[in-house]
């Protein structure tokens, strides 16, 4: 029996994303596992906390706009690696908690994710393969990202 079932590649658009995916798809190959992608549109949220009455619609239309692209995006990169569009998720929010959500939805055991390798500040204040990394019940395999 294989240690991995069920593979998330969480994916920001931003950095090598193609690396991160040849190194999700290779683990998920050598289990045998079921693979995911996951896109989290984190401004939405962002865009929300500012919202009033008098840009509701505004805000709702760029809402609808920003989540097509995202979708066509993730669809394009699964038509491209030949994964079926059920396995492509399109969430909002936060990233930590979106994928953290995602895990327990899906009975993931292996997120394989990007980090950028931060120091300083930024490492202090957090990124978000570090919060997922202490928040969820599966192993966590970080891919250095190519700058």
């Amino acid at each position: 029996m294989s240690v991995y079932s069920k593979v998330l590649i969480p994916l920001d658009f931003h950095g090598d994303n193609e690396w991160i995916v040849a190194k999700g798809m290779k683990v998920a190959a050598d289990h045998g596992a079921e693979l995911f992608l996951l896109h989290v549109d984190e401004t939405l949220a962002e865009r929300y906390l500012f919202e009033s009455a008098s840009f509701s619609g505004h805000l709702k239309g760029f809402k609808e706009e920003i989540c097509q692209e995202s979708q066509q995006r993730m669809r394009a990169l699964a038509k491209e690696i030949q994964l079926d569009d059920a396995h492509v998720l399109v969430r909002e929010g936060k990233a930590a908690k979106a994928i953290e959500a995602t895990v327990t939805e899906l009975g993931i055991d292996l997120i394989v994710m990007g980090t950028h390798g931060h120091s300083g500040l930024q490492r202090l204040l957090g990124s978000t393969a570090n919060r997922v990394l202490h928040s969820v019940d599966c192993d966590v395999l970080t891919v250095r990202i190519k700058e």
